[in-house]
């Protein structure tokens, strides 16, 4: 009888044994297909992204609202405006750069690498506006030498174009840069640094309407910190059209 239960004992831990192994053997298989997964089948294209710097979130104006006059005729549209910018981190050696790029639009070099002095976020990602509204023949020269700029980004951005100055422009207002006060004012809670508000007359009064809302996009980079391809985007929603 001993022998007897000695043996279902013995059995019964085998098998437990054996389950636990059949486990262990489980996870570790799981464990090795998925390392092979990401370093051999799909090894190169994440290699790839770590060495271009990876992934990066930019964000993206939203068009302003139109204003029309009481019989329909445009007063105020938009126009491209192409604003040149520089990622620190990514422009290496800054200063050439700076230089080549002070070159390309015609201004003191001195313009361009005030904006940037030791200590100023010069190791951030983030992109710091070096002129806006370059003109095209800038915008040109700018994308021919594009390799040799590291870290120069030209963004797209609408401005207001009045079509006549001379007629109601104290009644329409005009568009100015948020300052600090603005911005810890909830009627700006969208707003960020850097965007433009109406600041007098139509322009302000309807400045909720008219703003619309800021969109973006996930885009891939290359060591230059130039756009390789864009992974994903969110549309901005133009402002309301107004008519007076």
């Amino acid at each position: 009888m001993k022998t007897y239960l000695n043996n279902i004992t013995g059995e019964w831990f085998n098998k437990r044994i054996a389950g636990v192994i059949l486990c262990g053997v489980a996870v570790f298989a799981i464990l090795f297909i998925r390392l092979f997964y990401l370093q051999v089948v799909n090894g190169g294209e994440f290699r790839r992204l770590s060495e271009n710097n990876s992934i990066r979130l930019q964000s993206v104006d939203a068009p302003r609202g139109l204003i029309f006059d009481t019989v329909g005729r445009l007063l105020v549209d938009n126009r491209p405006s192409f604003d040149l910018s520089i990622i620190p981190r990514d422009a290496k050696p800054l200063d050439d750069t700076l230089r080549k790029l002070a070159r390309f639009l015609n201004v003191p070099a001195e313009e361009f690498l005030k904006k940037l002095k030791p200590g100023n976020g010069l190791g951030s990602y983030k992109p710091v506006l070096l002129k806006r509204d370059i003109g095209r023949n800038a915008l040109a020269a700018v994308e021919v030498h594009k390799y040799d700029l590291p870290g120069a980004v030209i963004d797209i951005r609408a401005v207001r174009h009045y079509l006549n100055l001379q007629q109601a422009s104290h009644l329409i207002g005009y568009l100015g840069e948020i300052n600090a006060k603005e911005l810890q004012n909830s009627l700006y809670e969208a707003c960020k640094s850097g965007d433009t508000i109406g600041k007098f007359g139509v322009e302000k009064a309807y400045e909720s309407q008219l703003r619309g809302k800021r969109g973006g996009r996930q885009v891939e980079v290359n060591v230059k910190g130039q756009v390789v391809r864009v992974m994903k985007t969110v549309d901005a929603q133009p402002g309301f059209n107004l008519h007076l």
